[in-house]
């Protein structure tokens, strides 16, 4: 049985995704933009996050109104595990390789 997720205790990894919208998403507009092929998705901030997050609290601030592809990513679901998986790969990778600058 895989361990059990709370995303209180995540570090909001599907929050940095990006987030295609979709037409009959009822999103407010001032969070969209437009990726490099003309497609519809969520701003991101400064750090790479989803537009639509609290900083402070991971939680989102459009719940009720957040774009479908975020309704059908369920928590501890198989893409939460493996988004969840490939994070921390990144951030192994990224510690070993910073180890090995600053031995």
């Amino acid at each position: 049985m895989p361990d059990p997720i709370d995303c209180r205790r995540c570090d909001a990894v599907c929050c940095r995704l990006t987030v295609t919208v979709m037409p009959d998403d009822n999103v407010p507009g001032y969070l969209l933009d437009t990726d490099a092929r003309g497609g519809t998705v969520m701003a991101r901030n400064e750090e790479g996050w989803c537009a639509a997050i609290d900083p402070y609290h991971l939680r989102c601030t459009i719940y009720s109104q957040r774009p479908a592809i975020c309704r059908q990513f369920d928590m501890g679901g198989d893409d939460c595990r493996l988004v969840r998986q490939d994070y921390r790969r990144q951030q192994q990778d990224l510690s070993t390789f910073s180890s090995t600058l600053h031995p």
